[in-house]
């Protein structure tokens, strides 16, 4: 099929009565919510090639013709989808008596209605009400029958909003615009409006009210042939001065400009719910991302309605993150996030399990508090409200420790704080050397045992107040710490999945927030061996004061190390 655009990858969104349909380099792919409320998808290969899409006034042509078909096609696919789950439509039963395909149907159906609320509406009525105010056929009469069939076009189209086929029709045009308006960004769901210049259905609307002015206008007299000759000329050059009306509404940043689109937009669009928006998510996901994958069977959710409910559950909770979302799938399905992109559907009892997992996640609950674990370092690390849940930036620590180990033979290594043991446990599979965790929280020194064991790692474990219970002559090469850092006043103000459920002991560092350096800070001076070396994972703002307390106890050589976001995270320093 000969199709617009500008590039390849560009998409086009039709919608129909119960779902919707995206055009996109050779593929057309279409979704539904069957009359069962299941998701639904089926996807089409086409032939696509674009011609004169940036030629002026031809672009607004292609777009014309070519979107028509497009948007039979989206009825059609939409009625096929139905078909295959053995929802028998009325017009299936007339085409299968004929034994023509049912879009011959469609179309030969919603051409006869055109033809004959063409001819009623739109010629008969409305000249026989101008010819009672007016006998001559001047100009004036023209303009009258050219706005009383406006008006009767807006009667029409305001009556058919409130038909229920109509309804679920306007509804997903909404949510194609919707999608346009956002960019296709997932992060920003609902918060565009439904109406768009350059919609399908709104461009057909247009440009059938300007030709209906122009032509009455204009009000052209010749001979029936030549009356049909210029009426259709005008025609076209009202949907290619249309286009181009509306392509410029579509770019501007005039906002008076883009509110005039509504004069016709509200006839097509509505404000979708937000299952619709689903569903046109839905189409957007399985075309860009399904391709090539067989056709989703049986009772099985197709991955990529799952993906879009996810998305819409956590963006209107102000929670959505990707990678939480792979995490939650891969860990549900048992598998690693590279081969979750080749699932083609989940089962209803996996879609359960992930969906429980999605709303506990939009609530505020940390994905390692819902599994109760956490991947560090490439370690599965247990933990529980007892201990903190380690973050990423953390594994930036360990990193500098274990290249810093390698300066050492056998390197004694002592994991102050250790809370999970996560630290101390992945120094361990790294480090040819001794490595000890120390924590005065027995329950959090109980999780640390439990995940030495199920690692297979030699960790000593101690439950101190810091060195307290250790030996006064027992020293070690390098002493790494991530303390609570949190100033007192500011834990209420942390995110719900921090100040709800990590160890409130794992996260109080005091007034300012640098109590334990302080402390970790003199006690160490006298526990690290000539030439050793302390690290701590700071927060964000506190790496100079730290440093300069490491300064003013001896330290030389102190340096900080940035994070992934360019936040002063480790800072560190030797002992001469």
């Amino acid at each position: 099929m000969f199709f617009c655009g500008n590039n390849l990858s560009m998409k086009y969104y039709f919608p129909s009565s119960s779902g919707a349909s995206v055009y996109n380099d050779g593929q057309i792919t279409t979704a539904i919510i069957d009359n069962n409320g299941r998701k639904r998808v089926g996807i089409e290969k086409t032939k696509n090639k674009i011609i004169f899409w940036n030629i002026f006034l031809l672009r607004g042509l292609q777009y014309f013709f070519c979107g028509m078909v497009a948007q039979i096609n989206a009825f059609v696919l939409t009625d096929k989808l139905h078909t295959d789950l053995g929802e028998e439509k009325l017009l299936n039963k007339v085409a299968e008596k004929l034994n023509i395909a049912t879009r011959y149907v469609q179309l030969i159906t919603a051409s006869l209605l055109g033809l004959i609320i063409g001819f009623l509406g739109f010629d008969l009525l409305p000249s026989y009400l101008s010819n009672l105010i007016f006998e001559d056929n001047g100009v004036v009469q023209g303009l009258i029958i050219a706005l009383i069939k406006i008006a009767f076009i807006f009667i029409i189209f305001l009556f058919l909003r409130f038909l229920p086929f109509m309804q679920g029709l306007y509804k997903f045009n909404g949510g194609c615009n919707q999608i346009v308006n956002s960019g296709e960004k997932s992060t920003q769901i609902s918060k565009f409006s439904p109406h768009y210049a350059l919609n399908y259905l709104n461009f057909l609307i247009f440009s059938l009210l300007l030709s209906t002015f122009v032509i009455h206008l204009s009000n052209i007299s010749v001979n029936f042939y030549m009356n049909a000759i210029y009426n259709f000329l005008i025609l076209l050059g009202c949907i290619s001065i249309s286009y181009e009306i509306l392509w410029a509404i579509s770019v501007t940043k005039q906002k008076w400009l883009k509110d005039f689109v509504l004069f016709t937009s509200f006839l097509v669009s509505v404000r979708p719910s937000i299952s619709q928006e689903e569903i046109v998510r839905t189409t957007l996901i399985e075309n860009t991302s399904f391709k090539g994958l067989e056709e989703v069977k049986d009772d099985n959710l197709p991955m990529s309605a799952l993906l879009a409910e996810m998305q819409t559950k956590l963006v209107y909770a102000d929670r959505y993150e990707k990678s939480d979302v792979e995490w939650i799938i891969a860990t549900v399905l048992n598998m690693n996030r590279a081969e979750i992109k080749l699932v083609r559907s989940v089962s209803q009892k996996q879609y359960r399990e992930i969906m429980r997992a999605t709303e506990r996640r939009a609530k505020g609950e940390p994905l390692s508090s819902i599994f109760g674990y956490v991947d560090f370092y490439g370690i599965k690390i247990d933990i529980n409200k007892k201990v903190l849940s380690p973050r990423m930036e953390t594994e930036i620590l360990v990193d500098e420790v274990i290249k810093q180990a390698k300066n050492f033979k056998k390197p004694e290594i002592c994991d102050l704080c250790t809370g999970s043991g996560a630290i101390a446990i992945a120094l361990a599979k790294n480090i040819d050397g001794k490595i000890c965790a120390i924590d005065v929280s027995k329950s959090a020194l109980q999780v640390a045992e439990s995940n030495v064991k199920k690692q297979e790692v030699r960790v000593e474990l101690i439950e101190s107040n810091l060195f307290e219970k250790l030996k006064r002559n027992r020293k070690f090469d390098i002493i790494v710490s991530n303390p609570p850092y949190i100033p007192s006043k500011d834990i209420e103000k942390l995110s719900v999945e921090v100040r709800k459920f990590d160890p409130r002991l794992a996260l109080d560092g005091g007034d300012d927030g640098l109590d334990f350096y302080r402390k970790i800070i003199l006690a160490s001076v006298t526990r690290i061996n000539k030439n050793g070396y302390l690290y701590f994972e700071v927060g964000k703002g506190q790496a100079e004061r730290v440093r300069k307390l490491m300064k003013e106890s001896g330290f030389i050589d102190t340096k900080v190390i940035k994070d992934y976001n360019g936040i002063e995270r480790i800072v560190y320093g030797k002992i001469g």
